[in-house]
């Protein structure tokens, strides 16, 4: 049993002299391990460095106009959306069809068409004109210029037809210097010409309108 005592003061003997140091400045006791401990910075250095996501330098990019790709403009679903082209309003999409009866009748009377002819003509433009008179009446397209100066311009139309086709039955009866004036070939002939000039304005109206 003594045997086992001193076996044990021993060993905490030891045990002090191994786990409690004395500071040499201070005198005080040093509580807590003393020895080398492992260096781990290295080990961190490695780490960073892996952590780090690799790009490459700005210069290594090539921004030349021989690396971008060429812009779809044949897509039509890049034109519509991308580009998004302007949006016409209503009362532009129904006066643009106009422009192609409108040159058709100037065509007409440039080239000297016959009168049965340039009158089918004349009245389809008359009939659209009408159509676009009566949707937008007491509307605020009704003060665009292209409306005002297209009833008009169709009511001239109308006149002119009129008055080349009762020009084949009074020519022959109604002197031109009287009431018969309105049948004279010239007198239809300057009409026509100033018709000309109504509808080519037309035409540049119809093409403002957004």
């Amino acid at each position: 049993m003594k045997k086992i005592f001193f076996a044990l003061l021993i060993l905490s003997i030891f045990a002090q002299v191994a786990f409690c140091a004395v500071d040499p400045a201070t005198g005080d006791e040093i509580k807590g391990y003393k020895g080398n401990l492992p260096n781990l910075e290295s080990k961190f250095e490695n780490l960073k460095k892996d952590e780090q996501p690799e790009f490459e330098s700005v210069d290594s990019f090539k921004n030349t106009p021989a690396n971008y790709k060429p812009v779809p403009y044949n897509n039509p679903d890049y034109v519509n959306v991308i580009v998004k082209k302007e949006k016409k309003s209503e009362f532009a999409n129904d006066m643009y069809p106009l422009i192609d009866i409108l040159e058709k009748v100037i065509n007409s009377i440039n080239n000297k068409e016959s009168e049965q002819l340039f009158a089918a003509r004349a009245n389809y433009l008359y009939e659209n004109a009408e159509y676009i008179k009566k949707k937008y009446l007491n509307k605020p397209e009704q003060n665009f210029p292209a409306y005002s100066v297209l009833i008009n311009t169709s009511s001239k139309i109308n006149y002119i037809v009129t008055i080349r086709n009762e020009a084949k039955t009074y020519s022959a009866y109604l002197p031109y210097q009287t009431d018969g004036y309105m049948y004279n070939p010239e007198y239809i002939d300057k009409q026509l010409q100033n018709l000309l000039a109504d509808l080519n304005n037309i035409i540049k109206l119809i093409k403002e309108v957004n």
